[in-house]
């Protein structure tokens, strides 16, 4: 089976560093000359793919046409959408998750080879210093301004305690809710992550917020090392205690912080080239359509 024309199908339940990171991937596809053609289902401003379709712009007619006759192959990114099974009646489907909430609709892939198991193919991530979702309004880098902690997937007991702690370094704490789709990032200069839970989709905010000047603390795990390298963050405490965090917090507000994202940002640089990302792509299409030599 040929797979002539690729078929892409972004869903909306990516957020802007999950986007950015499928972007990025089709951005490198088509720069190899891969026949991609790509839909989001939400909106398209931190892919900047070429010719991206919105599949909410078709009519039913144009979208019954695209599952019923057109591609080989397919790729879905995120949630799949109701009509992925009747797809996958003609059509051979790769499915990337970046959670472990939805099943996987066809062929198993992973942005990281720590969360691999049997079965699930490993698609190394590439980051692009050319996407910004920077708040809108914001002001413009102040490093005398207090420091901002940003919080990303806390828990109730997160907050209070890192909240209290950034009080005390005479910081401000600035919650975002665990299932936000449109997180933005403030100014680079004086905010910092504080990512409590090792998630794939916090390691790939760390490396884009690395690649914006801010750096990150992180509950420690090869997940984390393995995207921003072993000094790319900084760790936080495993127990949480008030000094261990408070201590963590000054590293992560001063020269500390500073290296540790030079460091994610030029590991990510070395390790993720776009290259890399889409050339195991197009081996695992190949291996898929019956083409792999």
């Amino acid at each position: 089976m040929s797979t002539g024309e690729c078929f892409w199908y972004i869903g909306e339940s990516l957020r802007p560093w999950e986007s950015a990171v499928a972007g990025a991937l089709a951005r490198a596809l088509l720069k190899e000359g891969l026949p991609l053609r790509c839909f989001s289902g939400g909106g398209g401003e931190n892919l900047g793919i070429p010719d991206l379709l919105s599949w909410n712009s078709l009519t039913l007619v144009e979208r019954t046409v695209l599952i019923g006759t057109r591609g080989a192959l397919w790729h879905l990114w995120g949630e799949p959408p109701f009509w992925w099974n009747f797809l996958r009646i003609r059509a051979r489907t790769v499915h990337t998750r970046f959670d472990g909430v939805c099943e996987w609709k066809g062929h198993p892939t992973r942005l990281a080879a720590s969360l691999c198991s049997a079965g699930e193919t490993y698609i190394p991530p590439t980051f692009d210093v050319k996407i910004h979702w920077i708040e809108d309004g914001a002001a413009p880098e102040n490093e005398d301004a207090p420091p901002l902690f940003v919080l990303f997937q806390g828990t109730w007991e997160d907050r209070k305690l890192f909240g209290g702690a950034a009080g005390e370094l005479s910081g401000t704490l600035q919650i975002t809710e665990e299932d936000s789709r449109g997180g933005k990032l403030p100014p680079s200069g004086n905010a910092f992550l504080l990512l409590p839970r090792a998630g794939l989709s916090s390691a790939l905010l760390a490396a884009h917020g690395a690649l914006m000047g801010i750096p990150a603390a992180a509950a420690p795990s090869p997940l984390f090392d393995e995207i921003l390298g072993k000094e790319g963050y900084i760790r936080l405490p495993p127990s949480k205690d008030r000094e261990g965090v408070l201590s963590a917090l000054r590293l992560l507000a001063g020269e500390a912080g500073r290296n540790a994202a030079a460091a994610a940002r030029r590991y990510g640089m070395e390790q993720f080239p776009p290259s890399r990302g889409a050339g195991k792509l197009q081996s695992l299409y190949r291996t898929l359509s019956g083409k792999d030599e």
